[in-house]
């Protein structure tokens, strides 16, 4: 049996045993976001529009996670209307400057590893690096999203008289708190990402100047400042939707 196979296997014991059932319907989730993702690079490869469709499929496996785990009700509503919401701000914001920034496609340092590859294939590549941003996005969104969502909701049950303002103001609190921490695991899954490639460029006796604006390099920092803002955003959008919905009923 192979590593990833076996990986697999232990994650699911882990996730079942500690989790329990709701763990159980992580990992399926986890496998579901995955065969949807695959899907969306068939449909990007066969010349559909790839924000359209990552835009479709952000909304998807959004929908998946908050439903399937945590079931259907306010505070999953709450999630979903702001992820969703998040993403098209998000787009909105950096689908100018990275068309601007020239960070698509490949850089000098990838041309050994394309060499043998025809580059004809009729993508438009400043429209993946925005793909790129989303999912690398969606993941962390929804988790800020739900878990101040959920927070607000606890508030909410054990306090029904809690007015609008004090609950958005508990939400942004709640965000405060979980931003610091989720900026930096964005970052570091980012950084991790090209670790390897900045090694390289060490080897080759890159001097900070060459490095900095390498488009490889550009491109990553592109998407994690993104990935920031996509996280920052989240907060104030889900306070404000979850304290709409959930008091909603009392107006």
């Amino acid at each position: 049996m192979s590593v990833i196979p076996v990986l697999l296997i232990i994650l699911f014991l882990l996730m079942k045993f500690i989790g329990g059932e709701r763990g159980t319907k992580s990992f399926f989730t986890l496998c579901f976001n995955f065969i949807v993702f695959f899907i969306m690079v068939i449909l990007i490869a066969n010349k559909l529009n790839p924000i359209t469709v990552t835009i479709m499929v952000c909304i998807i496996i959004s929908s998946i996670t908050l439903f399937y785990i945590n079931g259907w009700n306010k505070k999953t509503i709450s999630s979903l209307i702001s992820v969703t919401t998040v993403v098209i701000v998000t787009i909105l914001l950096t689908y100018k400057m990275g068309m601007g920034a020239k960070i698509q496609g490949f850089g000098k340092e990838q041309f050994d590893s394309i060499a043998s590859l025809s580059i004809y294939i009729k993508l438009n590549f400043s429209k993946i690096v925005i793909c790129e941003i989303l999912i690398g996005l969606i993941g962390a969104v929804i988790d800020v999203s739900i878990s101040i969502s959920s927070s607000m909701n606890e508030i909410y049950i054990n306090n029904p008289s809690i007015t609008k303002k004090n609950l958005f103001d508990s939400g942004m609190n709640i965000g405060r708190d979980i931003l610091g921490t989720m900026t930096n695991t964005m970052f570091f899954a980012y950084i991790s990402g090209f670790m390897a490639l900045i090694i390289y460029f060490s080897s080759l006796n890159y001097s900070v100047a060459d490095i900095i604006n390498n488009k490889v390099f550009c491109s990553e920092v592109f998407q994690i400042l993104c990935s920031g803002i996509g996280i920052i955003l989240i907060i104030p959008i889900t306070a404000i939707v979850t304290s709409q919905i959930l008091l909603s009923v009392n107006d």
